[in-house]
C-alpha cells in the first residue's frame, strides 16, 4: 500500500504528521460542502436563505455522528488486526462494518425524510424560513445514506494507515459540489433546495469512489477473498460494543448544540445568521483538533496490536502538542481577521448588520479553542487503547450536561447571545481540564507499570 503511512516504526512525529495532514485537509474539504452552500446561498438567496441552512446545521449531525462513532469502533478493531497482521479478522471486520453501515444508512434516510416537519418544530425554526428549511432538510436527509457509507469506507481506509485516499475522493467531490451549487443555486435559482441537491450528488460520487479505492486496498492486502458479504456477528458485535460509546459521545455534541441552537433561533434571523458565520469560520479550528483525535486512535490501536506499547506515550504527547500549536495559530488569525473573513459570506446591507456581531462573538471564543484541542487529542488516544466508555462519560458531563444546564438555568436570566457564547467557552475549558486529568492518571499508571498499557 504505497499510500499507507507506517505508524509502527521510525520517527513518531513524522509518522503522525504524515498521517494527520491528509485527515486535516480532508476535513477542510468536507467542510467546504457546507461552506460553499453558505457562501452561494448567502449571495444569491440573502440572509433568509442562509438562516434556513444554519437553523438546522446541527440536526444532520445526529445520525452522521452516531454512525461515525460506530465507524470509529470498526476502525479501532481493524487497526488492531492490521497491527497484528491478522488478515482473516481484517476481512471479516471490514465486511461486517460495511453491511451495518448500509442498513442503518438507508434507515436514517427514510426516517429523516418522513419526520422532517416534526424535527423542525422541535428545533424552533422561525415561521418566515420554515418552508425553505423543510425543503432543504428533506433533500439532505434523502441522501444522508451516502454520507454514512462514505464515512465508514474512509474510516476503514485510515485504519490501514491510508489517510490519502479519502483526501483524493473529497477533492473530487468538493469540485463537484462547487459546480453543482453554481448551476442549481446561482444559475437556476433553486435556492436552498439546489444547495441540498448539489451536496447530495457530490456525496454519492464520494461513496462510489471510496468503495472503489477500498476494494483496491483490500486486494493489495490479500484479504478480499471469496466468501459471504456478512462478516459475522462476532465482528459486528465487537464493532458495536466498542463503537456505541463513541457513537453516543459523538451525538452528545449535536444534542447540546441543538438545545443551544433553539435559544439562538429565538434571537431572530440576524443572530442565527451571525452565529452561522462564526460556525463556518471556526471550522478551521475543528479541522485541526478533530483530525488529531482519530489519528491518535489509529496510532495507539496499531501499536497495541503490534505489541509496541513503548511508542504510545510519546506519540500521544507529540500528537497533542501538534494539535495545540496548530489551533493556537488558527485562533490568533480568527481573533484578528473575523471581520474580513466574515465578508466572504454576506455582502451589502446584510454585512453591515451581521459582521459586527460576528467579530464580537469570535473574539470572545478565539482564546479558548485550545482547550477543545487538548480534549479531542487525549480522547482519541484513550479510545485507541480500547477504552471508549470513559471519553463518553467525560463528554456527557463536561459538554452535554454543562451546556444544557447553562441554557436552562443561566440563559433565561440574560436572554442574549453573549451568554450563549460563554456557555460554549466554559464547556471547552471543562472538557480540556477533564481529559488532561484523565491522561495524567493513565500516564502515571503507565509509568508505574514500566510501559504496560492497561
Amino acid at each position: 500500500m504505497k499510500k499507507a503511512v507506517n505508524l509502527l516504526d521510525g520517527s513518531i512525529s513524522r509518522g503522525i504528521l504524515a498521517f494527520v495532514l491528509p485527515i486535516m485537509l480532508g476535513t477542510l474539504i468536507q467542510q467546504l460542502y457546507v461552506t460553499t452552500d453558505a457562501v452561494i446561498v448567502g449571495q444569491f438567496a440573502g440572509k433568509e436563505g442562509l438562516a434556513s441552512i444554519d437553523a438546522v446545521a446541527t440536526l444532520f449531525k445526529f445520525p452522521l455522528n452516531f454512525m461515525n462513532g460506530l465507524a470509529a469502533g470498526a476502525a479501532i478493531h481493524t487497526s488492531r488486526y492490521f497491527g497484528a497482521s491478522d488478515k482473516e479478522s481484517m476481512k471479516c471486520s471490514v465486511r461486517a462494518a460495511c453491511t451495518v453501515a448500509a442498513v442503518l444508512g438507508i434507515a436514517c434516510s427514510a426516517a429523516g425524510v418522513v419526520f422532517s416537519p416534526q424535527l423542525l418544530q422541535v428545533m424552533g425554526v422561525p415561521d418566515n424560513i420554515f418552508g425553505e428549511t423543510l425543503a432543504y432538510t428533506r433533500i439532505y436527509f434523502g441522501g444522508i445514506w451516502s454520507m454514512i457509507l462514505y464515512n465508514m469506507a474512509a474510516g476503514i481506509l485510515r485504519a490501514f494507515g491510508d489517510s490519502k485516499s479519502p483526501l483524493y475522493v473529497l477533492v473530487l467531490c468538493s469540485l463537484s459540489n462547487v459546480v453543482g451549487d453554481y448551476l442549481l443555486v446561482g444559475l437556476c435559482g433553486l435556492g436552498v433546495e439546489g444547495a441540498a441537491a448539489a451536496t447530495v450528488a457530490a456525496q454519492i460520487i464520494s461513496v462510489v469512489c471510496a468503495f472503489v479505492l477500498l476494494n483496491r486496498v483490500l486486494r493489495g492486502q490479500g484479504i478480499l477473498s471469496e466468501g459471504p458479504l456478512w462478516g459475522g456477528s462476532k465482528y459486528a458485535k465487537g464493532m458495536v460494543v466498542t463503537g456505541f460509546p463513541l457513537a453516543l459521545q459523538s451525538m452528545l455534541f449535536p444534542v447540546a448544540n441543538s438545545i443551544v441552537q433553539v435559544s439562538v433561533n429565538r434571537m431572530g434571523s440576524d443572530s442565527i445568521a451571525a452565529w452561522g458565520v462564526c460556525n463556518k469560520l471556526d471550522m478551521f479550528v475543528w479541522l485541526a483538533a478533530d483530525a488529531m483525535g482519530p489519528a491518535l486512535t489509529t496510532y495507539v490501536a496499531q501499536n497495541l496490536g503490534a505489541g509496541k506499547k513503548h511508542r504510545i506515550n510519546k506519540g500521544v504527547l507529540t500528537g497533542t502538542a501538534m494539535s495545540v500549536g496548530t489551533v493556537s495559530v488558527i485562533s490568533l488569525f480568527l481573533y484578528l481577521g473575523a471581520g474580513a473573513m466574515g465578508g466572504w459570506f454576506v455582502s451589502g446591507e446584510d454585512a453591515r448588520i451581521l459582521l459586527p456581531l460576528v467579530v464580537k462573538y469570535m473574539q470572545m471564543m478565539a482564546p479558548f479553542y485550545v482547550f477543545y484541542a487538548v480534549a479531542e487529542a487525549l480522547s482519541g488516544a484513550c479510545c485507541g487503547m480500547g477504552n471508549t466508555l470513559l471519553p463518553m462519560v467525560i463528554t456527557l458531563a463536561t459538554v452535554c450536561l454543562l451546556r444544557i444546564a447553562g441554557i436552562w438555568l443561566i440563559q433565561p436570566r440574560y436572554e442574549n447571545m453573549e451568554c450563549i457564547v460563554w456557555i460554549y467557552i466554559v464547556s471547552w475549558i471543562a472538557a480540556g481540564a477533564a481529559f488532561l486529568l484523565m491522561y495524567l492518571v493513565k500516564a502515571g499508571k503507565y509509568s508505574a507499570r514500566r510501559g504496560k498499557v492497561k
